[in-house]
């Protein structure tokens, strides 16, 4: 998942859209403009061989057909038939989404699927029904972030469609997002949120250095170009784990109320504005975090980069240790030992960790 505005980070948010067939009037709503957005979806095969198709759609089209190839014959993910359809679009995403956390603590907001199981997040096709719910959420005492999505995955249970905004998008990234989506639609575990971003971030990443090194070689700009937006990126968001770090050592503070917690993260994240400031000026500058408004930071923007990469580590050593360094190992060493588990994010990582001790014995 990818937020806008901070620089992408893909967004599995709007996957809640899949469960847009139920009895609530809410989804019943996003079923009508879900339906709406795929009856305009036209066969990449048609538009590419069009001769009336601009040369810069058929590039990307012809780009994008080349990712999914690669990574299902040379990463071993799932092909659902994803990205083999195009929408045109007037805005720059496809849905937004909602997410929240308690505002004294990172307890997260759960909506509950059926399939899905509890996930902590919901998508909107319109802006204003998502903003209903941030009101009645904030009204229960919680910190709410609203993000607008570029792709979600919907586990192949439809074919996700191509959008015309992401012509745009360099290599690096597109192939990044088509790995990442195309992860989630071969790994998916019910209930382990945590465990399902990191492994599509983490999958989406490498996917796309390696590709990048495939198709235009390790010196090539594409890839030098990857690695400093991911360069940038991860300044960033380590300055927002730290923060989170801070925030976490005072709402695990027993002897602390309610009152004395939220005077507490008032101050720390007074401080990490002005901390801020200067790492913009100097670290950040010139990046599309240059001018990046900390007063948009609340436990709920915090939590979305604890969901998706609070800690990638543990998925390096697995790739090193378990699958000596190639990543479709990992993805198939991964899918089979979690459809021994499919329990918890607890229950997965552990059962990472005792792989990782195996390896070595």
């Amino acid at each position: 998942m990818k937020i806008r505005g901070i620089g992408k980070l893909l967004s599995m948010g709007a996957l809640s859209m899949l469960c847009i067939g139920l009895s609530s009037c809410w989804y019943v709503r996003q079923a009508g403009f879900f339906i709406a957005e795929r009856r305009q979806a036209v066969p990449v095969a048609g538009i590419a061989t069009d001769p009336a198709t601009p040369a810069e759609v058929r590039d990307f089209l012809i780009r994008v057909e080349d990712i999914r190839r690669f990574s299902s014959e040379e990463l071993g993910l799932s092909e659902t038939g994803s990205f083999t359809t195009y929408v045109p679009m007037t805005k720059d995403h496809v849905a937004v989404v909602i997410s929240a956390c308690a505002d004294d603590s990172f307890k997260r907001y759960l909506w509950k699927y059926p399939v899905l199981g509890a996930m902590p997040y919901r998508g909107y096709y319109v802006r204003e029904d998502a903003d209903f719910v941030h009101a009645w959420l904030r009204r229960q005492n919680y910190d709410v972030v609203i993000r607008k999505v570029d792709a979600f995955s919907s586990l192949g249970f439809f074919k996700d469609p191509l959008y015309s905004f992401m012509v745009k998008y360099e290599a690096g990234e597109l192939a990044d997002l088509i790995i990442h989506e195309s992860a989630h639609g071969t790994l998916f575990i019910k209930n382990a949120n945590q465990f399902n971003e990191e492994f599509a971030t983490f999958t989406g990443r490498i996917g796309a250095e390696l590709y990048l090194v495939d198709r235009y070689g390790a010196d090539s700009p594409e890839l030098e170009a990857y690695r400093k937006r991911r360069r940038v990126s991860e300044i960033f968001a380590g300055f927002l784990r730290e923060t989170a770090r801070r925030l976490e050592v005072v709402y695990s503070r027993e002897d602390l109320d309610r009152d004395s917690r939220l005077e507490a993260k008032r101050h720390i994240l007074e401080e990490r504005k002005a901390e801020y400031a200067s790492l913009a000026r100097n670290e950040l500058s010139g990046s599309v975090y240059a001018n990046f408004e900390m007063s948009l930071v609340n436990n709920a923007y915090l939590d979305l980069y604890r969901l998706y990469e609070e800690d990638l580590s543990l998925y390096q050593e697995y790739l090193e240790a378990v699958a000596k360094g190639d990543l479709k190992e990992f993805i198939a060493s991964l899918s089979a030992l979690t459809r021994k588990i499919r329990e918890t994010d607890a229950d997965i990582k552990k059962a990472m960790f005792e792989a990782i001790a195996r390896s070595g014995s």
